[in-house]
């Protein structure tokens, strides 16, 4: 072997800067690790890995021997001498054998390893030697010495190995021998304040509250690309209102970007790089289309491969975005950086090509919103209305609407007023988000733009097929909602006549119009009759045909306060039973409305098994209606006295609905608050909610579980002044008279019910009987029982008397017992199990034995019938509806471990 010439200056420790970030935990992890042989610090390119090490050793190890790898150490016995040498510069004698045996000339590297490990157990003292830049070490053999050293470490070696990546050594060993310290990349990342005070120290200045909200978003923990920013603001940079505008320090950030990453890189990488830029995420198989390599990835030798391991190799600041690792995305201000080297060295036409390319491959994989923004950045607002239009029907579907209303963000303002297919997309969403009062308007500048004669504006006039139907089909949906049936059936019938078949949202709106028309005015029967033909006919995906036209159908027999139709619709519609792939969603809507019919019944531990499944996550893509299975699911753990388990449910669906902007179910939720607030005594709570309510027209198409308005009324009930009944009062009137006019039973009920306690608060026990009775009446033959128990107590004097002059005695019973039941869950005088009988407590340890009825029989020496009248009181007791439930909410409640 050739003498190595040893370069000294890579045996010196770096320089610490001037103003350091202490990172005391950093510091702490090195610390815990100082008494191991081999500490590992891995993070990708300016993390800051060197610095806090070099920091550390100046500061605390008076012995330190430091080597900085390139990659000629990739030669094994080259990294042998160069090992030696640095620890010779803190032990001058150190390793002589080893440095003797490398000058004779090609010793087996296995002698070498050897002598070396043999040399450092001779030290007297315990040495700390640093390897940094590991990285560029990609030798098998280099990396098979290295292992041999730590099978069996010298007591004396304090190995650190500093990469960006974590080193390709069996570490796996060491960790289980508990030899190994890590400390992996992402406790390198900065915080909020920590970013902010090196920009400010690097700056020179202060930064407002909103620069450093900024600047932490465009750092994003980056310790190195925080202070790039903060030298950057020193020499006029500033933070503009959306992303880092550093004008004149920009050149700090390219040149530094530029040196330390690009320059190191292969032509192809940096190519791959610009063009990667391009989109906000990327994976392998998207950057092969566009670089044009046709998603050929699993050849060794191709530029894809290459490209992730320069990526993913710690080379390129990124950020994973998916638990697997196949997604990534740049560092906001590297790849800023690349966007502004793309414009400088690539031609438009270069640009538009990849434009091209990240739309088409978007496309195919169905992220439309991204397709549109490249279609949009590559051929502008006509290309961009093209894609989407191509692919509107696809978007309305309920769980991608936010990505149609992404999509319609990114065209300009008057492309979409100039174009009716674009405005009626417009439409739908006003329509699916609530916001009614907006629709007509929207639908008048259609109807406007349609009877022009550059109708098509920068749409084909084929995209125009179908649009006066949809609009007449949303004119159906204001009609109904204005209480006009009337006016609304004939909008849905003229909808139909208009719309082809393959315009299946707007066709299945309005069957399902003219279905809720039908039964406003009075004709249940012909509603029915209608949306059951109308699924029976239904052709395409379930969730856009069959699933929309059941829900209508659950909801018209919800308004018709008919629970057992309710029950049975749900049931045969959504095919409760089925297990089938794709059911989930239909099973989840399904279990909703059968969840609420049980409710109603007081059948709350049916009903909570209904309702509880329908939220797992697995059904959050299929299902839209999660909010009001929440809410319909916090009514029945309050109705159990589980208080802050219903309160928890509403308060975490809130923060959702503001997160998501999902303004008319946010409306309700709070509704439900309010309800809550009065449920549990917190009176201040749903007075402040009643202050702040924007009641709007006052629209009384109400078809879900809860009422704002009814809440309302309950809270100025409440309140007993003179004012509030007055205006309780009032609108209690006009629900009646609208919802008499609409034939909506199940709320007319309830306001029947409402005015019962208005009367009786004003003494007019006359008035009082008479409201109760009709709604009674109206509430019997569903066998509604919750809509008079969750009024409260003040409803028990006026049912009892006028239990006394009914010939239902036994429907009567029921809302008292429910009454009487939620006065002592709520008083807290009364939980579940309290009365359960010594038998009953012996027979329910019983069952969390898995005994059958007969081994129970068997056991106590009664017969099986009482066996199952005893289990049925159980369950009734404990509101389980069977085996498993009732033991484990005895478990939850220490009934069987106490006794």
């Amino acid at each position: 072997m050739q003498p190595v010439l040893i370069v000294r200056s890579r045996l010196h420790r770096p320089p610490v800067v001037a103003d350091p970030v202490v990172r005391s935990e950093l510091i702490e992890r090195l610390e815990a690790g100082r008494q191991l042989p081999l500490t590992v610090i891995s993070a990708p390119t300016g993390y800051g890995k060197t610095l806090l090490v070099s920091h550390w050793v100046g500061g605390r190890v008076p012995a330190a021997a430091w080597l900085s790898l390139t990659r000629e150490e990739n030669d094994p016995l080259r990294f042998v001498a160069y090992l030696v040498a640095a620890v010779r510069t803190v032990v001058a004698d150190a390793c002589q054998e080893t440095r003797c045996c490398l000058e004779q000339g090609q010793p087996p590297l296995a002698v070498v390893g050897g002598l070396l490990n043999n040399d450092l157990e001779a030290l007297s003292e315990p040495l700390l030697v640093v390897l940094d830049n590991y990285q560029l070490i990609e030798s098998r053999a280099t990396h098979t010495l290295l292992d041999g050293l730590l099978a069996h470490p010298p007591g004396a070696l304090r190995l650190i190995i500093i990469s960006r990546r974590e080193p390709p050594l069996s570490l796996a060993t060491l960790r289980v021998r508990g030899l190994l310290c890590e400390v992996p990349g992402r406790l390198f990342e900065f915080s909020a304040q920590q970013c902010i005070d090196l920009i400010e120290r690097c700056a020179g200045r202060c930064l407002s509250d909103a620069e450093k909200v900024r600047a932490h978003e465009c750092t994003e923990g980056w310790p190195v690309g925080a202070r790039l920013v903060g030298m950057a603001l020193r020499h006029g940079g500033r933070l503009d209102d959306r992303a880092p505008a550093l004008n004149d320090g920009l050149h700090w950030i390219d040149a530094y970007l530029r040196e330390e990453i690009m320059a190191p890189q292969a032509d192809e990488i940096r190519q791959g790089l610009l063009a990667s830029a391009l989109v906000s995420r990327c994976c392998a198989d998207l950057y092969s289309a566009l670089v044009g390599e046709n998603g050929a990835t699993d050849t060794s030798g191709s530029r894809t491969e290459a490209f992730l391991r320069a990526t993913r190799g710690g080379d390129v600041p990124h950020l994973t975005v998916d638990g697997e690792g196949k997604w990534f995305r740049y560092h906001s201000l590297f790849r800023g950086f690349l966007l502004r080297q793309l414009s400088e060295f690539c031609s438009v036409q270069a640009i538009t090509q990849l434009h091209w390319r990240a739309a088409a491959w978007w496309e195919a994989h169905g992220e439309m919103a991204e397709a549109v923004r490249h279609a949009h950045a590559a051929g502008g607002d006509s290309a961009a209305a093209r894609l989407l239009l191509t692919h509107a029907e696809a978007l309305l579907e309920r769980h991608r609407r936010h990505e149609l209303a992404r999509c319609l963000r990114l065209l300009s303002l008057d492309a979409v007023e100039q174009t009716p297919a674009l405005l009626l997309l417009k439409a739908w969403l006003m329509h699916h988000q609530g916001r009614h009062v907006e629709t007509p308007l929207v639908l008048d500048r259609i109807d406007a733009l349609l009877g022009a004669d550059d109708a098509a504006g920068v749409v084909p006039s084929a995209e125009l097929i179908g649009l006066p139907g949809s609009v007449t089909a949303l004119r159906s949906v204001q009609s109904y909602l204005d209480g006009q049936a009337g006016k609304a059936i004939d909008y849905a019938e003229r909808a139909l006549a208009q719309l082809p078949t393959d315009c299946r949202h707007a066709r299945v709106l309005a069957q399902s119009v003219l279905a809720a028309g039908r039964q406003m005015s009075g004709d249940l029967p012909a509603a029915r009759e209608f949306l059951r033909s109308a699924l029976i006919n239904a052709s395409g995906p379930v969730a856009v045909c069959q699933a929309p036209l059941a829900a209508a159908l659950c909801f018209i027999e919800w308004m018709a306060a008919d629970l057992s139709a309710l029950q049975w619709t749900a049931g045969q519609a959504f095919d409760l039973n089925d297990s089938g792939a794709g059911c989930a969603g239909n099973r989840a809507l399904g279990g909703y409305f059968v969840g609420i019919a049980h409710y109603q019944r007081n059948e709350l531990a049916q009903a909570e098994a209904a309702l509880l499944p329908a939220l797992e996550p697995a059904y959050a893509p299929l299902l839209g209606y999660r909010s009001e299975i929440s809410i319909a699911l916090a009514a029945v753990y309050q109705a159990l006295g589980q208080a802050e388990r219903a309160r928890g449910i509403v308060d975490e669906l809130c923060r959702h609905l503001e997160r998501n902007e999902d303004l008319p179910a946010l409306f309700r939720a709070r509704a439900c608050q309010a309800d809550l607030a009065l449920r549990q005594g917190r009176t201040a709570d749903a007075a402040n909610w009643a202050r702040s309510f924007d009641p709007g027209p006052v629209q009384f198409a109400y078809r879900f579980f809860n009422a704002p308005h009814l809440t309302l009324a309950r809270v100025w009930l409440v309140q007993r002044s003179s004012e509030s009944l007055d205006q309780a009062e009032q609108l209690l009137r006009l629900l009646e008279a609208q919802l008499t006019a609409g034939n909506n039973t199940r709320f007319l009920i309830e306001v029947l019910a409402l005015q019962a306690l208005l009367a009786s608060l004003r003494g007019d026990q006359v008035a009082t009987g008479e409201r109760l009775a009709r709604a009674v009446a109206l509430a019997q033959p569903g066998g509604l029982i919750r809509v008079f128990v969750d009024l409260g107590q003040d409803l028990v004097r006026p049912l009892k008397r006028l239990e006394a002059a009914s010939n239902a005695p036994r429907y009567f019973a029921q809302i008292l017992s429910g009454l009487n039941d939620d006065l002592l869950l709520s008083s807290g005088r009364r939980q579940l199990g309290d009365d359960l009988t010594r038998r009953e407590l012996r027979i329910l340890k019983l069952l969390a034995l898995r005994l059958s009825n007969v081994e129970i029989s068997e056991e106590l020496c009664i017969s099986r019938a009482t066996v199952k009248r005893h289990t049925q009181n159980i369950y009734r007791k404990l509101c389980a509806s069977n085996r498993r439930e009732a033991v484990a909410r005895a478990s939850s409640l220490k009934l069987i471990s106490d006794r």
